[in-house]
């Protein structure tokens, strides 16, 4: 009987560390279309110049329980990649990654994570969206759009 434990405790195990391999996987495909770091930032300012689309900026950390949060509950749904995919062009910035990232995220104001800003096709001027975390995703979008068209 005592086999059997163990066995159905290494089963029990191995499906939680499955899982939550899965969890972190889905959580990092929520960027994966996203252009990376300072050359994604330049190649966002290129493309914004072809189809006046405005960039979204996220500064994260990869250690930042907010970010992961922000990610799970909004970035990754369905809806907001859908609206991302068709009204934006996205970079995400780690500035732990290296000195031009961080250099860059002076230059925007970041003063914690995740930091998200949007700077128009129209303007230089980046907006900070300040709630980022426990609203629905409609309310994010929204507050996408009010920067958009301010």
């Amino acid at each position: 009987m005592k086999k059997w434990g163990l066995i159905l405790l290494i089963m029990t195990s191995a499906i939680g560390f499955i899982s939550l391999q899965l969890h972190n996987f889905a959580q990092d495909s929520s960027l994966s279309e996203w252009h990376k770091g300072l050359d994604g930032y330049v190649k966002s300012i290129r493309l914004q110049k072809d189809n006046s689309k405005p960039i979204a900026a996220l500064f994260h950390t990869d250690w930042c329980p907010n970010c992961k949060k922000l990610r799970e509950e909004i970035l990754a749904t369905p809806e907001f990649r859908q609206f991302a995919q068709e009204n934006l062009i996205t970079v995400q910035i780690n500035p732990e990654l290296g000195p031009m990232e961080n250099k860059l995220a002076e230059e925007f104001g970041v003063f914690g994570y995740p930091s998200f800003f949007i700077i128009p096709a129209n303007s230089q001027k980046a907006t900070m969206i300040r709630k980022t975390s426990h609203i629905p995703v409609t309310k994010f979008i929204q507050q996408i759009n009010n920067a958009i068209n301010s």
